[in-house]
């Protein structure tokens, strides 16, 4: 049934008035059957952005989305003026570029190629308080009429983007809804994790304080830890002809990977599991061309198996330990290179997890490494091959950082004797975890 854009209103001004109430069995039929007419435009502007992007960036990642049910919802009750029938980013398209240049040169066909509606929003030139950045530009559809949202970002910003998510995630934030002003705190803290410019101390020190308070890179590493293995396990199921992924995700267990070649069969179960439970966080995305390491970047908020904030920290972590010797504060400085020495160990593990043909278990001291065929002996090497390389690039870097340390102590502080003992015994436990490691083949 075919619902007129008078309809669609009135359906937003019924859901504004539910807000907390469940919403009607009919009201919900006509609020998929609305998502579900920009599917044919969808499909159509999506295989062209991705013959289009390869003039730019071949390995761009390319991926769409309807919007979630809920977050509809969500933004209607959130915005009162808006009609329903006027949301622009019901369908959405994503393409994530190696860099903004390459993204801005995807904006430059976009507009030769499209009627574009409305503005243009450049979110790089004019970052949200919060740090969000990227281009958004709205297509309309010469058949349908219908309006498509389009998002140009880099690597960098959609990492950033997800680390938000991650934490709505983790920490039962609304970040990404409703921005900086819904928890200044976390606001703060990806504001300054968004900053391209070099933190000031006191920024710095903020980021160190959130980190160590929330546990974050703990909490992170073991979510990552807990999910590589079993997602990897379940992205070998996915059929050669599949390219359509359902996700469903919740803060304590494991999320779960269905992938289609139907998307009407995939649309059907998103819906069933919406129904089944309306706070579930569910989207059901397509990815062109699609592989793990793609839909893990793609929506690393929602595998939540892998993210590159780890490793990204550790420079504003150096700097600081640096800077806390420098004013004689040991102390602050011990438990700020405590939490690099956690990253460093989590790193090791990032090393393997990275692989899309392994699957990574950690029990105790022993990795366990398990593949959908057995692992020959030639791969066995290639992994300790790469395992030894990874380890000797940390290793480097973490020798130049010591060197810039022992510049400082030797300067002359009159506890510089603290430091070295703390050294020393960072020195022998890092060896003995390096010297641990169990590779066990399955």
């Amino acid at each position: 049934m075919k619902y007129t854009g008078g309809d669609i209103n009135r359906l937003g001004e019924r859901l504004r008035e539910c807000k907390d109430k469940h919403i009607s069995d009919k009201d919900l039929d006509i609020l998929q059957a609305h998502r579900l007419s920009f599917t044919e435009p969808l499909f159509k502007i999506f295989k062209e952005l991705s013959q289009h992007k390869t003039r730019v960036e071949r390995s761009a990642i390319t991926a769409f989305r309807l919007k979630r049910i809920s977050t509809i919802i969500n933004k209607t009750i959130r915005e009162p003026k808006m009609q329903l029938n006027r949301m622009w980013d019901v369908a959405g398209i994503r393409i994530i570029f190696g860099s903004e240049v390459a993204a801005r040169k995807m904006l430059e066909i976009i507009l030769d190629n499209y009627e574009v509606r409305g503005e243009i929003r450049d979110r790089f030139n004019n970052p949200k308080k919060i740090g969000y950045r990227a281009i958004h530009v709205y297509i309309t559809d010469p058949v349908s009429g219908k309006v498509i949202e389009v998002q140009l970002r880099t690597h960098e910003t959609h990492n950033w983007a997800t680390l938000v998510e991650i934490t709505d995630v983790l920490y039962e934030t609304r970040l990404k809804e409703e921005g900086y002003n819904s928890n200044q705190e976390w606001g703060r803290f990806h504001q300054l994790v968004s900053s391209s410019k070099q933190l000031e101390q006191d920024d710095a020190n903020f980021l160190y304080k959130t980190l160590d308070k929330y546990d974050f890179i703990s909490r992170l590493a073991e979510t990552f830890r807990k999910n590589s293995s079993v997602v990897k396990k379940q992205w070998q199921n996915v059929g050669p002809r599949d390219k359509y992924f359902l996700i469903e995700l919740s803060s304590d267990s494991v999320p779960k990977l269905s992938s289609y070649n139907d998307y009407e069969k995939a649309e059907a179960d998103y819906f069933e599991a919406y129904k089944k439970d309306e706070g579930a966080l569910v989207v059901l995305t397509s990815i062109h061309k699609p592989s793990f390491e793609q839909i893990s970047i793609a929506y690393a908020n929602y595998i939540l198996s892998y993210h590159k904030f780890i490793q990204d920290v550790q420079e504003i972590l150096k700097e600081l330990a640096i800077e806390k010797l420098e004013d004689k504060n040991f102390n602050e400085f011990r438990k700020i290179f405590r939490l690099y020495e956690n990253i460093q160990a989590n790193n090791i593990i990032n090393i393997l997890i990275e692989r899309d043909d392994v699957i990574v278990r950690v029990e105790g001291k022993s990795i366990h490494l398990e593949s959908n065929s057995k692992i020959s002996t030639k791969k066995r090497k290639e992994i300790r091959k790469q395992i030894n390389v990874g380890i000797q690039d940390l290793r480097k870097k973490h020798l130049l950082f010591i060197k810039e340390v022992n510049n400082v102590i030797d300067a002359g502080p009159s506890w510089a004797w603290r430091t070295k003992s703390f050294l020393k015994k960072h020195e022998k436990r890092v060896s003995k975890k390096l010297k641990s490691i169990d590779l066990k083949f399955e």
